[in-house]
């Protein structure tokens, strides 16, 4: 059974005049994603076989506010091919996993974050905002060969009391 984590940046400054790649989150984006690595805590025992990032500074930003609060001894992975908008070249990279990684939780952007999410799961989602979770179950033990998964959570922060 394959477990696929899914978190997006936190909200991102637009105000910089730097190119897309180098931008930095917020303040209310850290707060957000705080919120909801704490809840992820409080309410489930999740475990990681390997933690990717994008090498998006906003992305690696968020990785690293998430890393002390659910997975305080794991390397974050920086992946140049996560830096995509698109669910295409996204579903290509999960899909050429390690077959040993089991749980495997990555920090990355939209839309490709959520076309997958709608693509590999079976609940269909507008728009994954910034900060939020998604957890998608499949029954396949080969990354190649996922089908549709159960799309056991998807947590906004503005879902978080």
């Amino acid at each position: 059974m394959k477990n696929l984590f899914l978190m997006r940046h936190a909200k991102s400054k637009w105000d910089e005049n730097l190119s897309d790649e180098f931008r930095s989150i917020t303040e209310n984006g850290k707060f957000k994603t705080e919120k909801v690595a704490h809840f992820l805590k409080d309410n489930f025992e999740l475990k990681f076989d390997k933690v990717f990032s994008s090498k998006a500074i906003r992305a690696k930003e968020t990785s690293q506010l998430v890393k002390p609060i659910l997975f305080h001894f794991q390397e974050i992975h920086i992946e140049e091919e996560l830096y995509t908008f698109s669910h295409y070249l996204l579903d290509k990279w999960i899909r050429n996993l390690d077959n040993q990684l089991q749980n495997v939780l990555i920090f990355g952007h939209n839309p490709a974050f959520t076309d997958v999410t709608n693509q590999l799961g079976n609940k269909m989602i507008y728009n994954l905002s910034t900060s939020a979770f998604v957890w998608i179950q499949f029954e396949s033990d080969d990354w190649k060969t996922i089908e549709t998964g159960k799309t056991i959570k998807i947590i906004k922060p503005k879902e978080i009391k």
